[in-house]
């Protein structure tokens, strides 16, 4: 494996791409009693469509796709294979996002025999039309709960006054209508198609041996290796913002919710250029609405925000950017009219604040070098964003005043908004 020693870490950063195409990105640290390793696969919920190889034409999966197949994969033969990794002292998660399924380990011992099994459980499909049954109705409970949650929903109806009807603003877990759509044949194709090396990257941190990962890596790809299929991933389209007017929704909570959301016009940036641009709209947004900032310290004085409720986040990847704003709040209207007065003089505020908020954000990024976890994280977030681990350091040592100014037109503008307001049902 070829490796990079930089000051900064203070450890060497190793990458190694097996033929099959699988990335190997790790941080070896001597010593460390707790190991992580993160098994991703770039497929996530708007991956909705699959390609002819041969043809044009075009196959649409049901939307909650990726989701379902996680749950899934759990399940083998001889039961819940997460009851293996508590034998071999290992623990296991897995998320679906937007673009990836991420299936994470820790471990103090059995290292190799645990990441052997985290191949089994991401490679090996077993899946029988009982299995699948019972776990549509698992998700069709999920998403009930979720019809009660001001949060999810808020989100994710803001996506839609965002981005309308693009696989974006879907649930992840989908639908009823497309939950009822999914089958064990549907699972297979969407597994064989998008479970293959080139669309995947192992993420690794602790006192780890590197030839032992390689060798366990090659090994399982041979076991579970591929055929040749006549579908293909199709190619994730850019998705440009498409903000429509204020939705208003009444829900049975207690307390009015509002979400503002903010799409990006600069969209289809990889590498540093991706993470400059995530960078300088977190800055602008933690200088404009961070705990330390005069709008939340006027508002939470004045009960207009829930400290621990309200807060800002960016999310960023080479197909989509947009920021999130909001929480609960007793006035959506004030709240809305606040929070864009304050991004419309924002530049003078990032003037005053840049240094702090610079200073906040590295150090932040120090720390999360601390933890095995957060490591393997931070390898696999470069990865996704199709740059090297290092330059996350570049990055945060560099920016400047006017790389956070430069996004404020494209990417924090009140013309580029889309907004949700949940207010109490009235009975």
């Amino acid at each position: 494996m070829n490796g990079v020693s930089d000051p900064r870490w203070g450890e060497t950063v190793f990458h190694n791409r097996l033929e099959d195409g699988l990335d190997i990105w790790a941080v070896p640290r001597k010593g460390s009693r707790q190991k992580a390793a993160i098994l991703c696969v770039e497929y996530g919920s708007v991956d909705l469509e699959l390609k002819d190889q041969t043809s044009s034409r075009i196959h649409k999966t049901p939307p909650g796709t990726a989701h379902f197949l996680e749950h899934r994969l759990f399940e083998k033969r001889y039961g819940d294979i997460t009851e293996r990794f508590n034998v071999l002292g290992g623990e296991v998660n897995a998320s679906t996002s937007f673009t990836t399924s991420v299936f994470s380990l820790t471990c103090i011992e059995n290292f190799i025999a645990n990441l052997d099994l985290l191949f089994e459980l991401v490679l090996n499909l077993e899946i029988a039309t009982e299995g699948v049954d019972r776990e549509r109705e698992i998700i069709d409970r999920e998403l009930e709960m979720g019809r009660d949650d001001p949060e999810w929903i808020g989100f994710f109806h803001g996506l839609r006054a965002l981005y309308r009807d693009a696989p974006l603003a879907i649930d992840m877990a989908g639908t009823r209508e497309s939950l009822a759509q999914i089958d064990a044949q549907t699972l297979k194709l969407c597994h064989q198609v998008f479970y293959r090396p080139k669309f995947m990257g192992i993420y690794l941190c602790g006192d780890i041996d590197l030839e032992a990962v390689c060798r366990s890596a090659e090994a399982n790809l041979m076991k579970y290796r591929r055929g040749t299929l006549p579908w293909e991933r199709a190619e994730r389209p850019v998705v440009v913002p498409a903000p429509q007017q204020l939705e208003r929704l009444e829900v049975p909570v207690n307390r009015p919710y509002s979400l503002l959301f903010f799409g990006d016009r600069e969209v289809g940036l990889s590498g540093s250029a991706l993470l400059y641009r995530e960078l300088a709209l977190e800055l602008a947004l933690d200088i404009a609405f961070g705990p330390a900032s005069d709008f939340f310290a006027r508002h939470y004085d004045d009960g207009l925000i829930d400290g621990d409720a309200f807060g800002a986040e960016v999310y960023a990847e080479p197909s989509f950017c947009f920021s999130a704003v909001g929480g609960y709040t007793e006035d959506s209207q004030r709240l809305t009219e606040e929070i864009c007065s304050t991004l419309q003089g924002l530049e003078a505020l990032i003037a005053e604040d840049f240094s702090r908020a610079k200073r906040k954000a590295y150090g932040q990024l120090v720390r999360s070098c601390e933890q095995v976890e957060q490591v393997a994280d931070l390898l696999c977030s470069a990865a996704l964003s199709g740059a090297n681990p290092c330059e996350f350091f570049d990055v945060y040592s560099n920016i400047s005043i006017g790389e956070i100014l430069a996004v404020l037109d494209g990417g924090l503008s009140v013309s580029q908004m889309g907004a949700v307001e949940i207010r109490p049902m009235v009975i």
